[in-house]
């Protein structure tokens, strides 16, 4: 028989105190707050080793992303409410483009924060997570993949081939937990790119979300997906240099394709049984901005208008984020003895997830969207070509100026660390 593992799991909706300003578009700013909900945002909770002392909770929301202020905020709760250790919530976001922000310290052309949503969020959490712990389902973990073609190099589309095509990466990662009589109980699904179809100022899971709940329809358990190293990757939708947006029906079109490629799987694919050994760590680590603007750079920048002028009003109201190291957040998720996840507070390019599974035979999945947000991590070469991921994406992040070139060596140092312990 395969080794087993105790879970809990939680599907919840998000609260939305409508009307809410929505995060992810700063075009979409100026029409003001959303009060149309065209699909449920949906916070899903796995409770891993609910028979341990030390269980590891993974969440995963339909959210742009969360802040870290917001993070640390949870996790503080967490902690006080269920004596486990801070590390053992991770807390992933899928990265819809049309949910409310969940962060404070971000421009407010990006998504302005609603103090109503941020604590109904803080709650729904904790009650997701009491619920979670509670179940004591003895599961058999397996882990399949399948290649999905969704997406295309953003950067390329959009340049009409100015900038160099990235070979990207399509595979979709599956991991099912079934009971001893072979019942599906959740999965994780981790895939990369963008859930950016669905550009209208009302609210939506996007394909992500609409796929999760198609598995859910179909039986499939609780499913969370985990968004990987998607900074590049579009939906394949261009038409040429254009991204046209999409009604809800394409929407859920699009994501079918998923939820169909993963049913197929659970149907006929071929999947190895995997042995439980779930630990998880966190630590920081620091990258590069090393050209900062002075006070009075700021001050005639801030006279200005658009994002760089509200940029500078930011930096002006709180000097110590012009000064203050700039950090990324790793959490090391080891789900059984031949998988873990990497998950980064940061939207990472293709180049990360590529060298991750490069370097371990596909054992290791790089994530990003997870536990909190610095900005874009992105390579060399992508600085060099300019554009809105190196260049003008830093600010609307809060930021303190843009990356170093040796950002790409420092992320890729950090994954071979990681990977060595």
């Amino acid at each position: 028989m395969n080794a087993r593992i105790t879970i809990g799991t939680d599907r919840t909706d998000l609260p939305l105190p409508l009307p809410i300003a929505l995060a992810g578009f700063a075009a979409r700013a100026a029409e003001g707050p959303a009060d149309q909900v065209l699909s449920p945002l949906r916070l899903r909770t796995l409770a891993l080793g609910t028979d341990h002392d030390h269980p590891v909770l993974l969440v995963s929301a339909d959210l742009l992303f969360w802040g870290d202020d917001v993070v640390e905020l949870i996790k503080d709760r967490f902690h006080e409410t269920y004596g486990i250790d801070r590390d053992h919530l991770i807390l992933h976001a899928t990265h819809t483009h049309s949910g409310p922000q969940a962060g404070r310290r971000f421009l407010g052309s990006l998504g302005v924060p609603d103090d109503r949503f941020l604590d109904l969020l803080v709650d729904t959490v904790l009650a997701s997570a009491k619920r979670a712990l509670a179940g004591h389902q003895p599961v058999t973990v397996e882990r399949s993949s399948i290649m999905v073609p969704l997406g295309v190099d953003r950067r390329h589309a959009r340049t009409g081939g100015a900038h160099p095509p990235t070979e990207l990466d399509h595979e979709a990662t599956v991991i099912r937990f079934c009971s001893d009589a072979g019942d599906p109980i959740a999965l994780l699904v981790q895939h990369a790119c963008h859930p950016v179809l669905h550009h209208a100022n009302a609210i939506t899971s996007d394909f992500t979300g609409s796929a999760m709940s198609a598995l859910e329809n179909s039986g499939a358990g609780v499913a969370l997906y985990l968004q990987g190293c998607c900074g590049d990757v579009n939906p394949d939708r261009y038409v040429g240099t254009e991204f046209p947006a999409a009604e809800q029906a394409e929407v859920e079109a699009f994501g079918a394709r998923l939820a169909d490629a993963v049913q197929g799987l659970l149907r006929t694919g071929a999947w190895r049984p995997e042995t439980p050994a779930v630990a998880v760590t966190e630590r920081p680590f620091e990258v590069p901005v090393p050209d900062r603007r002075t006070p009075d750079d700021l001050r005639a920048l801030a006279a200005g208008d658009g994002p760089v002028a509200e940029w500078a009003r930011l930096m002006l109201a709180d000097p110590d984020r012009l000064a203050a190291p700039v950090t990324v957040r790793l959490t090391d998720l080891r789900l059984t003895e031949s998988t873990r996840f990497l998950g980064f507070s940061a939207e990472l390019v293709t180049r990360f997830g590529r060298h991750a599974k490069e370097s371990t035979d596909s054992g290791a999945i790089v994530l990003g969207y997870t536990n909190g947000m610095t900005g874009y991590l992105i390579t060399a070469q992508h600085l060099a070509e300019g554009g809105y991921e190196p260049a003008e994406s830093p600010y609307y992040f809060g930021l303190p100026g843009v990356f170093d070139p040796s950002v790409e060596a420092v992320v890729l140092a950090e994954i071979d660390r990681a990977l060595e312990s």
